[in-house]
């Protein structure tokens, strides 16, 4: 961990992530969202350096420009000598999705680009950069610098500011026009849709409204036809067992919920996140069964019962259950035993 920026875990992150939508997207004023978004940005993207840019559509020029940790006498240096012929800028329009300075270039390729020598005079050494996108138009784009005490951004982040781009870009669309309700609604799921995160609407009820086209796959990998009816119950069991904007895995997806910034019908929003299949040997699948294998691999992270049930989204008793019979299969009777028994077995 870097000293100076300080880590965010994923519920924090996704919590934070709800929280700032739901403040700017409560204004009607784009000065007020532009406020609000300053205020609470860095609980989820810590960056010393962040602006705003909205584009002519056409021409893709910056109409408005607005920032906080760097000055203006930057800002003018930037366009005039920087944008041109700044990359990740170009990256990012002509492919509409989020990117960084790093995964561009690699640190030396980036160091070594002309626009870095720009950059680095308001003490940017990592850039991210992301498109402001409402429906299919992209109207302007959300910056972020860091230094090297503060750190690289992650591929957290790009997943973060890729979602909160496009909330973006329907508050700032809807504080400059008085939009029809079913306009908006039309406009907000073009949005969706274009995200490469795989995210489900749901009523109050959690059965689903709508999923996006990246879900709508993913849904139809493990459930099949079925899985409208299969992941409604699911998502509804997290709301009886508190569970609730917490990362809970189901089958091979982590999945977290959270309320829909601005509904006024308590619509809720749900990530899906494929997470890949333990690696483990040939041994270790003959021996435990799929459940076991994955409370085997939540002991090994350090998890206790609790955290794993909710994890797994079973009860305590299920998992005690499990972790006798996995002892009793590897002849150990302590935790300690049975995870360094299990790397001994897996390593050789």
């Amino acid at each position: 961990m870097d000293s100076a920026h300080i880590e965010l875990n994923k519920g924090e992150i996704l919590s934070n992530l709800n929280e700032v939508i739901c403040s700017f997207s409560r204004k009607k004023d784009f000065q007020e969202i532009e406020t609000e978004f300053y205020k609470s940005i860095s609980s989820i993207i810590p960056a010393h350096a962040t602006a705003i840019y909205l584009f002519n559509s056409k021409k893709r020029q910056p109409d408005y420009i607005s920032s906080a940790g760097v000055d203006v006498d930057f800002l003018t240096f930037y366009e005039k000598r920087g944008r041109e012929i700044d990359p990740l800028k170009n990256w990012i329009m002509n492919n509409r999705s989020p990117n960084q300075s790093q995964l561009l270039f690699g640190l030396k390729g980036w160091q070594h680009h002309p626009v870095y020598d720009i950059v680095k005079t308001a003490s940017i050494d990592f850039a991210m950069q992301s498109p402001i996108v409402c429906a299919d138009e992209i109207i302007g784009s959300i910056n972020f610098g860091r230094d090297f005490k503060e750190g690289q951004f992650h591929n957290d982040d790009l997943v973060v500011i890729s979602i909160l781009s496009h909330f973006l870009g329907l508050a700032i669309t809807g504080s400059f026009a008085n939009k029809s309700i079913i306009e908006y609604n039309n406009q907000f799921c073009q949005s969706i849709d274009n995200m490469r995160q795989n995210l489900i609407i749901t009523d109050q009820n959690f059965e689903i409204n709508y999923a996006n086209k990246a879900a709508q796959g993913t849904m139809i990998r493990h459930y099949g036809e079925q899985a409208n009816q299969h992941l409604s119950k699911k998502i509804r069991r997290l709301k009886k067992t508190n569970q609730f904007a917490k990362k809970v895995l189901i089958e091979n997806m982590e999945l977290r919920t959270c309320k829909l910034p601005g509904s006024k019908d308590q619509q809720n929003l749900v990530f899906l996140d494929e997470i890949p299949k333990p690696k483990t040997n040939e041994f270790i699948e003959n021996l435990l069964t799929t459940r076991e294998i994955d409370v085997l691999f939540l002991v090994a992270k350090g998890l206790q019962n609790k955290e794993i049930a909710d994890r797994l989204f079973v009860s305590v008793n299920t998992i005690k259950r499990h972790l006798d019979n996995i002892f009793g299969k590897f002849n150990v009777s302590t935790r300690t035993k049975l995870i360094a028994k299990f790397y001994y077995i897996l390593h050789c």
